[in-house]
């Protein structure tokens, strides 16, 4: 009898550590929007691949209207992909991934889906650049010296459009320090939120 009631008391305080733990976590689903405010200025012609950067939820994140991570955790994340448009063609490429949200002594590890930020083609502006050069090269050296002008004006103008697009050097990708970055959780995640 004796036993009966001890294993009866482990049972039930079995129970309780397992009805507590459940009701002290909660599982945010995937495909949940986390939207968060940059501490860090992104720029794709200083960082680079791997580079940690730090940002602040800038909207709690509930569950079933109960909140779970609140407001102003802190955010970390990283850069995926850093390109620089080369001087001629390619274009500039940004993309970002959250790894973990910091709250009330909490790390809670993330998977996200990459933000993506991509400048103009500079094989685009080229060829507008060139072309341009190359229409005005032609007028000039129609005026200057009839057809057989206008063709060398206009391959000396494509040229000198050319050089106009390198010397302007390689476009750049900014997200400014305060900028509204939007991600979608790729993972459901536990939290617990007995905090």
């Amino acid at each position: 009898m004796k036993n009966q009631i001890q294993i009866l008391r482990i049972a039930m305080a079995l129970f309780f550590a397992v009805a507590t733990s459940q009701a002290a976590s909660v599982t945010i689903p995937a495909g949940e929007t986390i939207a968060v405010r940059m501490v860090n200025t992104i720029d794709s012609k200083t960082d680079y691949v791997g580079e940690t950067f730090r940002a602040t939820l800038n909207s709690p994140l509930r569950v079933n209207g109960r909140i779970v991570i609140p407001q102003g955790a802190e955010a970390i994340g990283r850069l995926t992909v850093v390109e620089q448009g080369g001087h001629i063609q390619g274009r500039p490429k940004l993309a970002l991934e959250l790894t973990a949200l910091n709250f009330a002594g909490q790390s809670i590890a993330v998977r996200t889906n990459f933000y993506q930020e991509s400048g103009a083609s500079r094989g685009k502006e080229t060829a507008k650049v060139a072309g341009g050069g190359g229409l005005l090269g032609g007028v000039i050296g129609a005026i200057s010296g009839g057809k057989k002008g206008s063709m060398i004006g206009a391959g000396i103008g494509a040229a000198a459009g050319t050089v106009v697009q390198t010397v302007r050097g390689r476009e750049r990708i900014r997200i400014p320090a305060e900028s509204l970055v939007l991600f979608t959780l790729q993972s459901p995640v536990r939290v617990n939120t007995d905090f």
